[in-house]
């Protein structure tokens, strides 16, 4: 072989050698991940400890939840609940949880880059958020939303003394939902009226003598609740035989249901009119313009009397307040940012946490100007700190790409 060509073949080797060599970097790289979510989550259940499986090769019991990968580059090493453990299952609701991944064999395979919605698949859950921290990737997750059938009223029946009045018993389980009642004559339907209270004054649409019934049933309040639960059956009442003399004039018949019929008013709490709700008294007056506790929940009430719902702004603080308007504390996520909400009973319960540290459950956090949580590099107080992408909370004696935080979380220069 002349000298030129064995330059020429030396050359062709290394570089064939140089792409080997970088084709085998690659071959480790989990570019995209998989979790299995197997839920059995029903109404009125409290969160169990959740299973870890290598696979789908399990029995899953009522009321349990299970998290798999089915492969052999990574597995799961932890998963907990985000959701409090304490908080009842709602129908409709999506128990949040995380799943920390960790390379099977780190020799073979590893993570790195960003993991986001396009490369991190979740079947039967849905995808949040993930963050890389040591080599572990934590994947915050939620749970398909809970289905299930509404518990049913039970004893509905006139009340006795005040004429035309329903009345019902809530279900057993308590739980979510409202009330559907209709009100009929022989088999001719008079009126309808959804409300979440256990009674309702009928009275003022008994214009015609006659035989009336009722009939009762829980449905969904929310959309979620409609779309994930499916409605009771109806609860049939007893007769009520109206007289000719003794019928309505239709004084107080109207589309929000409020009257006072001749036995007084009793349409007191909840009562639905124009997509709204609102809280009536005895007296007839309804709540507005402040904050009212009802079952150990916070509400709260604009000027013209409207429970409100979402975002609200109220004696200078943020609060949050569901679809089905209680206030809701703790970590809530609202676009792609997280803002905590104070946890504490007392004064300033519920408001948002917003230019200052937060140490929530051992861990530190810093709440922004805006309230949401810090991520990555943040200044605070002349100092620059590291909050881990997707969790936020702050690192400490550790390196960030290569640049060293102290037992503070403090880089220095």
């Amino acid at each position: 072989m002349s000298r030129k060509k064995g330059l020429l073949y030396g050359l062709l080797m290394t570089a064939v050698f140089s792409m080997a060599m970088i084709f085998s970097s690659f071959a480790g790289v989990i570019s995209s991940v998989r979790v299995y979510v197997d839920s059995d989550l029903n109404p009125g259940d409290k969160l169990p400890d959740i299973s870890i499986h290598d696979d789908s090769s399990f029995t899953l019991g009522s009321g349990d939840i299970a998290v798999y990968v089915g492969t052999e580059q990574y597995k799961i090493t932890s998963a907990e609940w985000v959701t409090s453990k304490n908080r009842t299952m709602e129908v409709g609701y999506e128990a949040e949880l995380k799943v920390t991944l960790t390379p099977t064999n780190s020799d073979d395979y590893y993570f790195k880059g960003s993991y986001r919605s396009s490369n991190v698949t979740v079947k039967s859950g849905t995808f949040v958020s993930a963050s890389l921290k040591n080599g572990e990737l934590t994947v915050r997750l939620k749970a398909k939303p809970i289905k299930g059938t509404f518990g049913e009223p039970s004893d509905a029946y006139w009340r006795d003394n005040a004429k035309g009045t329903a009345r019902w018993v809530k279900p057993d389980d308590d739980g979510t939902g409202t009330y559907e009642v209709v009100l009929r004559r022989g088999s001719t339907q008079v009126h309808r009226v959804e409300t979440s209270s256990t009674s309702y004054n009928f009275y003022p649409y008994m214009t015609s003598a006659g035989t009336y019934t009722f009939r009762v049933r829980t449905i969904g309040k929310t959309s979620k609740e409609t779309q994930y639960g499916t409605k009771s059956a109806w609860v049939e009442s007893d007769e009520l035989y109206i007289a000719r003399e003794d019928v309505s004039d239709g004084t107080g018949a109207s589309s929000t249901g409020s009257s006072g019929g001749p036995s007084g008013n009793t349409n007191v709490g909840w009562r639905y009119n124009n997509n709204y709700w609102y809280y009536y008294y005895p007296d007839g007056s309804y709540e507005k313009n402040r904050w009212l506790l009802v079952n150990d929940k916070w509400y709260l009430f604009q000027e013209d009397g409207k429970m409100l719902r979402g975002w609200q702004n109220k004696g200078g603080h943020t609060y949050y307040l569901t679809d089905n308007g209680d206030m809701v504390t703790g970590w809530v996520r609202s676009g792609s940012r997280w803002y905590y909400l104070n946890a504490s009973e007392g004064s300033g319960e519920g408001a948002m946490l917003k230019n200052c540290w937060g140490n929530i459950n051992g861990q530190t956090y810093y709440l922004t100007s805006d309230g949401s949580m810090a991520e990555g590099w943040y200044q605070v107080d002349g100092n620059w700190y590291y909050f881990y992408p997707g969790q936020g909370n702050k690192a400490v004696n550790t390196h960030i790409d290569t640049f060293y935080v102290d037992g503070d979380g403090v880089w220095r220069r």
